[in-house]
């Protein structure tokens, strides 16, 4: 859910026309380890459930964009994970991050224009001698803006 959250998210403030730099995504991944004829095989799981959260080795979350990973949680059960099988790990949540990513383009692949009525950040710059007049007399001016 919290990975599902991570994409829900994404599509929330697209659909609301907040201009994102890029779409965020993100996977649960696991992790499964066993003896197999006197060594450790290790297998990672995509997309798990409870079931594998629990009875597998590691919980692996990854969330980011095309181009970069923006989040990462790992728990693990285990001593310690070979950096080699963190790495297959680490390129199987992406390949499946792109999945979930070209899903999201397909329902919505830009911001929906932003309704008259939501709120908005405006700036503007205050010529230095003008400064004076936006504050007024003892902050006036400013503390009724």
């Amino acid at each position: 859910t919290s990975m599902g959250s991570v994409c829900a998210s994404t599509m929330s403030l697209l659909n609301a026309g907040v201009p994102l730099r890029a779409p965020v995504a993100g996977i649960a991944m696991g992790l499964i380890s066993g003896d197999v004829d006197g060594s450790t095989e290790y297998v990672a799981i995509t997309d798990i459930l409870g079931a594998e959260d629990a009875f597998g080795d590691m919980d692996f979350k990854v969330a980011g964009t095309r181009e970069f990973v923006t989040a990462l949680q790992l728990d693990t059960k285990l001593d310690g994970i070979p950096a080699e099988v963190l790495g297959k790990a680490l390129q199987q949540a992406r390949d499946a991050r792109m999945t979930i990513l070209d899903v999201m383009n397909e329902a919505i692949d830009a911001p929906d224009e932003m309704a008259p009525t939501a709120p908005r950040v405006i700036s503007i710059t205050v010529p230095v001698d003008k400064i004076g007049e936006v504050i007024g007399p003892k902050g006036k001016i400013i503390n009724q803006i």
